[in-house]
């Protein structure tokens, strides 16, 4: 098997890891990639403007049809006749991506008789979440029916899948992982008796950080010696500093700013426990959390609001479970972890001993490896 990954231009180190155990993979990355072109120790192709335009000038009348075909959208393919070389060379027989435009482009070429199976790697928690965009749902309605089988990363993307009205036969559920090498207890003496609550993520509104600030502004009088710590930028830094110090904790609130992958181990070592607050939107809901998958990898009670995936992701454990926007729900969760280091221990244990079954990214993808070779022998 011949496999190649797209995810137009947003291939991160936590997507990438997920094939690292699979052979024979090529990356079809863009010099533009966001998180860089050092994400996977497989082969990459560089996918440039300069050879883009090329391909325009020796082949303009082809371009202006495919421009005719996509109805003068320009950013509705991805590196078309580019990718359309290496699928007509056998570059690759199977293709899995988890981005529109490349599976636009793919699906299209399906279409004019390449020879691959094409899959797409969904992790759409809201059911028929293209229609919020014009693009997304026209590529949506041109590209499903080319999809030989899509891959849900949680079981509640699975049957959102199912009520869109996915054939139950097209689609196989594979967590995605986080690697359990880095991301482990790190057993080390406390240093003080602060009790550490964090966050990690974008700085945005729907992850739901102002919950958190209320939730630590209500256990203050209980809990003196608690720090909340935000680690990650975004829109929203400067709204939560305002409102740490109208709530009166400036003092006990730390934001980081962005900090290398390298360093959370130690912040999730630091840490007693560590809470995603996300919010519900009409078009976005949180999917699986790869930051709740590496804490709970730490050893650390991962607090969750009931949002998208999020509760399976957890293991559906009701004490690390609240109510989307509800800070006083979510500051009980934090009082009974703090006040009970029995049950600290147990969430703990419960947390990493579930990511460990389940959200191993060498595991998971040999699972990922043998569900994409099944699917390309035909069987």
């Amino acid at each position: 098997m011949k496999l190649a990954v797209f995810k137009d231009y947003g291939v991160g180190r936590y997507f990438a890891q997920l094939f690292d155990s699979i052979p024979d993979t090529t990356f079809f990355l863009s010099e533009k990639n966001k998180s860089g072109l050092n994400i996977t120790p497989h082969r990459v192709h560089l996918l440039t403007k300069k050879q883009q335009l090329r391909d325009y000038l020796k082949s303009p009348l082809k371009a202006w049809r495919r421009l005719k075909e996509n109805d003068n959208d320009k950013k509705r393919d991805f590196f078309y006749q580019e990718v359309e070389r290496s699928a007509a060379s056998g570059e690759f027989d199977v293709a899995l991506t988890g981005s529109d435009r490349s599976l636009h482009t793919l699906a299209s070429l399906k279409a004019k008789g390449h020879k691959f199976k094409l899959v797409y790697w969904i992790p759409f928690t809201i059911p028929f979440v293209d229609m919020f965009d014009p693009r997304s749902l026209a590529i949506r309605q041109a590209a499903f029916p080319q999809v030989d089988l899509f891959v849900a990363i949680t079981d509640t993307c699975r049957r959102v899948l199912l009520l869109e009205g996915i054939p139950e036969e097209k689609i196989v559920h594979v967590y995605p992982g986080v690697d359990t090498e880095v991301f482990q207890p790190r057993p080390q003496p406390k240093q003080d008796d602060v009790f550490r609550i964090l966050f990690v993520g974008k700085l945005v509104s729907w992850k739901g950080c102002y919950t958190l600030l209320y939730a630590a502004k209500a256990l203050l009088s209980e809990i003196p010696n608690l720090e909340l710590m935000f680690v990650g930028q975004g829109a929203q830094r400067q709204g939560l500093e305002q409102a740490a110090e109208l709530l009166g904790i400036k003092d006990r609130v730390k934001f980081t700013g962005f900090l290398k992958y390298d360093a959370l181990p130690d912040i999730y070592a630091q840490s007693d426990a560590f809470v995603l607050p996300a919010l519900p939107a009409i078009n976005l809901a949180e999917q699986f959390g790869f930051v709740v998958a590496e804490a709970m990898a730490c050893g650390l009670p991962a607090v969750v609001s009931r949002v998208g995936g999020l509760p399976e992701v957890v293991g559906g454990r009701e004490e690390l479970i609240f109510t989307p926007g509800d800070f006083h729900e979510l500051a009980d969760r934090l009082r009974a972890i703090h006040a009970s280091k029995q049950l600290a221990a147990e969430l703990g244990q419960h947390c990493l001993a579930h990511a460990r079954a389940h959200y191993d990214a060498n595991k998971n993808g040999l699972v990922l490896k043998a569900v994409l070779e099944k699917m390309e022998q035909g069987k």
